[in-house]
Parts: structure tokens; sequence; C-alpha cells
């Protein structure tokens, strides 16, 4: 369990991280219903709200393959992965 409330503590941390960032710039952080433009962008551009995003999504990441079973992350993964495969067919090379 540890692993699991240190994992949301830094997720935690960092949102409130980006909330003062936001806040000290008087920025509006972008919704995900907000139509996208480079204005709307911008907080999201920051350098520490940049840090506190990588920040969630790695620990993020961490967590998922933590709670999830480990079945279905070795089949999430194996299903992210395209290989090239060369197949010959009457001197014709083909691929899929």
């Amino acid at each position: 369990m540890a692993e699991l409330k240190a994992l949301a503590n830094i997720i935690q941390s960092s949102i409130e991280k980006i909330e003062a960032v936001v806040s000290a710039n008087s920025f509006t952080f972008p919704s995900p219903d907000s139509t996208f433009n480079l204005e709307s962008e911008a907080p999201r551009m920051h350098p520490d709200i940049q840090l506190a995003g990588s920040l969630i999504t790695s620990a993020a990441a961490q967590l998922i393959t933590l709670v999830r079973p480990a079945q279905i992350t070795l089949l999430q993964t194996a299903l992210q992965v395209s290989l090239t495969v060369l197949w010959r067919y009457h001197g014709l090379l083909l691929t899929t």
C-alpha cells in the first residue's frame, strides 16, 4: 500500500503545484470540453506546469500498472507494439 499512497501523493502535490502556478499567473487552465487553440493551451506550456504534468502522467502510469492485473498489463503492452512482418508469396514481397 505504501507505493500506492506515494504515487497518489505525487499526483496530489503536482495538482497543487499546477493550481499555484495558474493562480500566480492568472491563467485559466484549459478544460477538456473547451475548444483547442494555442491561446487556451498557453498554461500547459509553462515550464512548472509541464514538469508537474510529467510527474502526474508518470505516477498515473505506475499507479495503473500496480493496480491492474498483470495479464491485462501484458495484453495492453502487446497491443501497443506494431511489428512489420514480411511474407513471400509466389515471389512477391508482402507486408502486414
